[in-house]
């Protein structure tokens, strides 16, 4: 099967909207560590905890926002969220000194609309398409995560690491503007049932894997993002020039990932995928681990991890919303995306403490957290005759 025209109209602007959102985010990542380090007041595990109290926050809220856009529609909670982000953005962008950071990391942080955009698009397409869906989804994602990554180095570099805040900002006021004026209403029902629902898929194993597998890729990503910029300007590239790293890491993701999964899509064989995406995190953090601090190694488990994590956030989703009805989606997307923040939140936050004492220490914790993970269980797509 393939997309509608209206299918592709709304997956279109959804993920353009989720795209502007992230891009402001992309922007700051790969040279957050850095740039926080130098705040007045910083040492590294106050970097670390700016770094990651972003994502502490997203953990507090996710569920409500998610419950909240199962009530009251995904579209005025969407708008609410990019509002916080918008406005948290500015005033990171006059932070003067790192606590004053940390806590406008917080306010930015508030904004937490990934659940009700993920649960969007689910409602807005048929589940044997839903793959498909969160591969566009995940293109925008991907092309704004290339633009993040060469753009951030470059433009704190040249505007200022405050200037990617406001930058941040204005994207968001953007998305509120495609929102109001072009985002879909969907409808959305409260059942009562609802609650006996909520407790189903809590206690569905598969549901609980997907919420694992977000947390681990989550934790990952950030302990790989705050010790990798790092590891290349210990071998002396200059921050500035780390877009070039980027470059070279994420062309073949860009490449050949979202190919390969619309295909194995098509099939109907997303398992190998899944195990694919497992194998290179694994490559990636133990070859980090094995060969020590190297322009080589570096280039190649930056390029064994994206290739990773971008196989997971193309599945995951996926998998997650074709398993749960629309009356619940927003709140079933909201553990999802909770469990994902309260990743990205350790991640960020015990890198610094992890880096400091020993900086290898945050990437033998992710390849443990890893080997764990493949003991517990990955994840498995849906059967065709279960998805909803």
């Amino acid at each position: 099967m393939i997309l509608t025209r209206q299918e592709k109209q709304a997956v279109s602007i959804t993920s353009l909207i989720i795209a502007l959102r992230l891009l402001g985010i992309f922007l700051i990542l790969p040279i957050f560590s850095t740039y926080a380090i130098k705040y007045p007041g910083a040492t590294l595990t106050l970097a670390g905890i700016a770094f990651g109290i972003y994502a502490l926050a997203q953990s507090f809220l996710q569920i409500p926002f998610g419950w909240a856009s199962d009530r009251f529609g995904r579209k005025p909670i969407l708008l609410i969220g990019l509002f916080l982000l918008a406005l948290g953005s500015i005033i990171c962008g006059i932070a003067d000194n790192i606590n004053h950071l940390i806590l406008a990391r917080f306010l930015q942080g508030s904004g937490a609309v990934s659940a009700v955009a993920m649960a969007a698009l689910g409602d807005l397409t048929r589940p044997q398409v839903r793959a498909q869906a969160f591969t566009i989804s995940g293109i925008a994602i991907g092309i704004a995560f290339i633009f993040g990554l060469l753009g951030g180095p470059f433009l704190a570099a040249h505007l200022g690491f405050s200037s990617l805040f406001y930058i941040l900002a204005a994207l968001s006021l953007f998305a509120m503007l495609l929102t109001g004026l072009f985002f879909p209403t969907i409808k959305t029902e409260n059942s009562k049932q609802d609650e006996s629902g909520f407790a189903k898929l809590i206690n569905h194993v598969e549901i609980r894997r997907l919420y694992l597998a977000t947390f681990i890729t989550s934790f990952g990503l950030n302990m790989f993002f705050f010790t990798y910029p790092l590891s290349w300007t210990q071998i002396g590239l200059h921050q500035a020039e780390l877009w070039k790293v980027y470059l070279i890491i994420f062309i073949p993701s860009a490449l050949f990932i979202f190919p390969y999964v619309r295909r194995a899509e098509k099939k109907g064989k997303l398992q190998l995928p899944t195990l694919a995406a497992w194998f290179f995190l694994i490559l990636s953090f133990g070859a980090y681990i094995a060969f020590g601090i190297q322009k080589w190694m570096l280039y190649a488990t930056g390029i064994a991890f994206f290739l990773g994590y971008t196989l997971f956030q193309s599945l995951l989703p996926a998998f997650l919303t074709q398993r749960v009805t629309s009356e619940i989606r927003g709140s079933a997307t909201g553990f999802y995306t909770l469990a994902g923040f309260i990743g990205s939140a350790m991640g960020g936050m015990l890198a610094g403490v992890f880096y400091d004492y020993n900086n290898k220490l945050p990437l033998v914790v992710s390849f443990l957290f890893l080997i764990v993970w493949a003991f517990i269980g990955l994840p498995s797509p849906p059967d065709p005759d279960s998805m909803n």
